[in-house]
């Protein structure tokens, strides 16, 4: 197993227009909820990934649902406007890639391991290397203090603990690194 800084050197920054971030979490135990992020960054370097988003950019596509995802009962974005994601040395084993670090939401820390793909740097049409990360990994929504839940009429409860992260990134090299 080898590292990315034995294939990719230097820093690599997120090309936003062409990377998605998004999360899924089992509704009513009938159906995976999908949202995304609006807006985030990324940094890929030797010492790892280390990425944000405003809490207030998550993405769900209903208003109301936004505003309750904003309050104090979820994110409460007021207070706690950033979600943080920070990990160690990504490790490579081929195309295929792990990150273990840590996800900082609401000023509570989780661990964090996320799996995937990354590719060989290719050269871009304007001079540039850009590489593609595709990741995926899950995290206790309780564990980040997104406790909020209701029960069932028939048992069991509106939302499931584990909530499904995914994020594909287009990375650009840094021209100091180039």
């Amino acid at each position: 197993m080898s590292t990315v800084s034995e294939t990719t050197t230097g820093t690599w920054t997120l090309d936003p227009t062409h990377s998605k971030v998004d999360f899924t979490v089992v509704y009513m135990g009938v159906a995976p909820f999908r949202g995304s992020f609006r807006e985030f960054e990324a940094t890929l370097d030797d010492e790892g990934l280390r990425g944000s988003a405003p809490a207030a950019g998550i993405d769900v596509d209903n208003e109301q649902l936004a505003e309750h995802l904003a309050s104090p009962e979820f994110f409460d974005t007021q207070n706690h406007p950033e979600l943080r994601v920070e990990t160690g040395p990504a490790r490579l084993d081929g195309d295929r890639v792990s990150l273990e670090g840590t996800l900082e939401v609401k000023g509570y820390r989780a661990p964090l391991t996320l799996t995937g793909t990354i590719t060989e740097p290719v050269a871009d049409p304007w001079g540039g290397r850009k590489l593609g990360l595709a990741l995926s990994g899950s995290v206790d929504r309780q564990a980040l203090g997104l406790t909020w839940n209701a029960p069932l009429p028939e048992g069991g409860t509106m939302l499931a603990d584990e909530v499904e992260l995914s994020a594909s990134l287009v990375l650009v090299q840094s021209p100091e690194a180039a």
